[in-house]
């Protein structure tokens, strides 16, 4: 019976030497690293054995008792009176600012529909003056003045200036003496 090759390894099953660099094969045919071939049948090479399969082991799940919740600590009533009180006053202040807020807003807007307002107000005096102004002949007031109710245009000599050093309004109570001199 012959035996078969293992190609990988160098080693003939029926063989008891190691086919190493420089040895001869048992073939006689004097080339190196060949090893017997039986026509077309491929054989396993270098069959690897399986591992050995170990039986698992269970793990034991470990059963802990049920923890209790930790408790709270509870706060005392004078500090539950005083949390809620401070919670009140957070949100008392609270509302205040947003109607403080909500005030100045309105404020804001008056006094921008009043500026709107004073604005048109100067327009309209301005443009009225200027109606007044163009409807005004200087020339017809003078002719009125002198010829229907006798005025005189003033001298230089005739215009006195008074310095009132007390506030900027004069009332006259009597005549203006005469020039003294």
């Amino acid at each position: 019976m012959a035996t078969r090759p293992n190609y990988q390894s160098g080693y003939h099953t029926g063989d008891t030497r190691r086919r190493g660099y420089g040895s001869r094969q048992s073939s006689g045919t004097g080339r190196r690293g060949t090893g017997y071939v039986y026509g077309n049948l491929a054989h396993q090479l270098e069959e690897v054995p399986e591992r050995r399969q170990q039986p698992q082991r269970r793990r034991r799940h470990k059963v802990y008792p049920q923890q209790k919740p930790a408790a709270m600590p509870s706060i005392g009533f004078s500090s539950f009176v005083f949390l809620t009180m401070a919670v009140i006053l957070v949100l008392g202040a609270g509302f205040a600012y947003l109607h403080v807020q909500s005030g100045i807003t309105k404020m804001k807007d008056q006094v921008v529909s009043l500026q709107a307002e004073i604005t048109e107000t100067k327009q309209k005096n301005d443009e009225d003056y200027q109606k007044v102004m163009d409807s005004v002949d200087l020339s017809e007031v003078y002719s009125v003045a002198t010829k229907q109710f006798g005025m005189i245009q003033a001298v230089d000599n005739k215009v006195y200036k008074y310095d009132n050093k007390k506030s900027d309004m004069v009332k006259q109570y009597g005549d203006i003496p005469e020039d003294k001199k």
